[in-house]
């Protein structure tokens, strides 16, 4: 008895399926590898801001604190009223 030379139309189809469902899956994690290098991108932007804002607000409390204590030997045992100026 001779063997078939080729394969059924059934198991060809599941072939052909199981490489589709290859290549889709292949274009998807390149779909996600971009999303994610951009996002991470991103994050690093954001990340840089957010730390450049921290620095410049610990520098705004030193100048704050700077400035106290400048008005404090200038003015000892003295409040200051913050909306006219005045001295109390």
């Amino acid at each position: 008895m001779l063997k078939s030379t080729k394969i059924t139309d059934e198991e060809l189809a599941e072939i052909k399926q199981l490489q589709q469902d290859s290549q889709i899956l292949t274009y998807q994690i390149g779909e996600i590898s971009l999303q994610r290098e951009f996002a991470q991108k991103q994050f690093k932007k954001l990340d840089d801001e957010f730390n450049n804002f921290i620095s410049s607000f610990e520098k705004l409390q030193e100048k704050e604190v700077e400035l106290i204590e400048k008005l404090k030997t200038q003015y000892p045992e003295k409040s200051i009223n913050l909306e006219t100026g005045e001295l109390s």
